[in-house]
């Protein structure tokens, strides 16, 4: 389910927030995610070259990089580090400089509230706004968010025979991630520790550039709808490149009505679904009809973990 989620989340640019014990491989596959992405193009790598120059980490006469940047700070940051600012001069944040690349924070259940909710404007706008006394910026700030978390703060939520924390310390640490900013996550997984056999035996799992290659065709695809992934679709722009058969009406109707999604969680789904659509039948049209099995995909990939249940 992992592997298959951080396809996903790269093909449709979707964020990913992958939940599961210490050890269950979430680190090693979020740091994987840069290289699956298609590299950037001249117009995003000037600008990820400007904002790393601005940034003071760019040598001088260092070329144009393509690579997506992938940027996983330390969850003790401040709001100013991580959105930007400074007192005198303002300064890129690590939003900015992971523009048009990966965001990937880990331990995310360490990370302060007051941070974490720094985010929601600009996972919204792919722009960050600072306003100052002196001086005020707008800064780019368009990336992938990827995150991990521990379902307790001992690690073992998920197995209540090891787990140390008592209720209210799982209560606590679940509620530092608010509704609002869990709702923004595409893609909300359980990551349970691998099989033995499979740590141990021989490999038989697909290459980094097999993956990637599907990748690139699906966004490919997006860029044919006039996007650079599916998560930028519009409400109005799905209702053209992402219509529903009925019985996936009918299966979105039922999560509606049960509280299971939101009016935001509604359209990405819809997002995710046509990702799911575009990886599974790379031939079809670009209008293809959504069927009730990339919606269910879709609501499969967003299931709230089951610890969090309650953080909002």
């Amino acid at each position: 389910l992992a592997r298959w989620a951080l396809e996903v989340a790269a093909a449709g640019g979707h964020h990913l927030l992958m939940v599961g014990p210490p050890g269950a491989g979430k680190t090693m596959l979020s740091s994987r995610l840069a290289s699956l992405l298609p590299p950037l193009d001249a117009a995003d790598a000037l600008v990820v070259a400007k904002t790393r120059s601005v940034a003071g980490l760019r040598d001088p006469g260092e070329g144009l990089d393509h690579r997506p940047p992938f940027r996983a700070p330390h969850h003790g940051m401040s709001s100013v580090a991580l959105i930007g600012g400074g007192s005198r001069a303002i300064r890129p944040g690590e939003i900015s400089i992971a523009h048009g690349g990966v965001l990937f924070l880990d331990e995310l259940g360490e990370f302060a509230p007051t941070v974490l909710d720094s985010l929601r404007q600009p996972l919204e706008e792919g722009v960050v706004r600072i306003s100052r006394s002196q001086a005020s910026a707008t800064l780019p700030a368009r990336f992938q968010l990827v995150a991990a978390t521990n379902p307790c703060p001992c690690g073992e939520g998920t197995n209540h025979e090891r787990c140390r924390c008592t209720p209210q310390q799982r209560q606590r640490y679940a509620r530092r991630l608010s509704g609002p900013l869990l709702d923004r996550f595409d893609l909300r997984i359980d990551v349970d520790a691998p099989d033995p056999s499979l740590l141990l035996g021989p490999s038989e799992e697909e290459t980094t550039e097999e993956v990637a290659a599907r990748v690139a065709d699906a966004r490919d695809r997006a860029v044919g709808r006039g996007v650079r992934s599916n998560r930028e679709l519009t409400p109005h722009q799905l209702e053209r490149w992402a219509r529903l058969e009925p019985a996936a009406v009918r299966c979105l109707d039922a999560a509606l009505r049960s509280g299971q999604l939101t009016g935001r969680g509604l359209h990405r789904v819809r997002s995710v679904a046509r990702t799911v659509a575009d990886l599974a039948q790379p031939d079809s049209p670009l209008d293809g009809e959504l069927s009730v099995d990339h919606v269910s995909s879709g609501l499969l990939l967003r299931t709230q973990p089951s610890v969090l249940v309650g953080a909002a």
